[in-house]
């Protein structure tokens, strides 16, 4: 499947893990920001996840982590991550944009936590 795709968009697949779409109450936040506005979450996986916002430029979060919650529960905390891609997205009146991140190294607990929202929430 992976290689049918590849062959046919010319795209070569990067991802590790299967993506899932989130639930409409899924929510991330900036770790410690008590100002951060949350996040809707798109899809997430093992490796990363995507959220959207509202933003005509990429958001920095250079040195950040963040929280992962479904409704105002939190439900995996300090996630490290990388931007690997921020882009706009077409067709709004209102500038929004989909950041994707790639998790960093993360504890015991938090891979254990991840694992449980992504069976339970995705």
């Amino acid at each position: 499947m992976k290689e049918d795709i590849e062959e046919k968009t010319g795209i070569r697949e990067r991802r590790h893990h299967p993506r899932f779409p989130a639930m409409d109450r899924a929510l991330v936040a900036v770790a410690g920001d008590e100002f951060s506005l949350p996040y809707h979450l798109m899809d997430i996986s093992q490796g990363g996840m995507a959220f959207r916002y509202l933003n005509k430029s990429p958001m920095d979060l250079t040195g950040n982590r963040m929280d992962l919650y479904l409704e105002k529960d939190l439900h995996v905390g300090r996630l490290p991550v990388t931007v690997k891609a921020d882009l706009p997205l077409p067709g709004d009146v209102i500038p929004r944009r989909r950041c994707s991140v790639a998790f960093g190294e993360m504890t015991p607990a938090q891979e254990i936590q991840l694992q449980a929202f992504i069976g339970l929430h995705a």
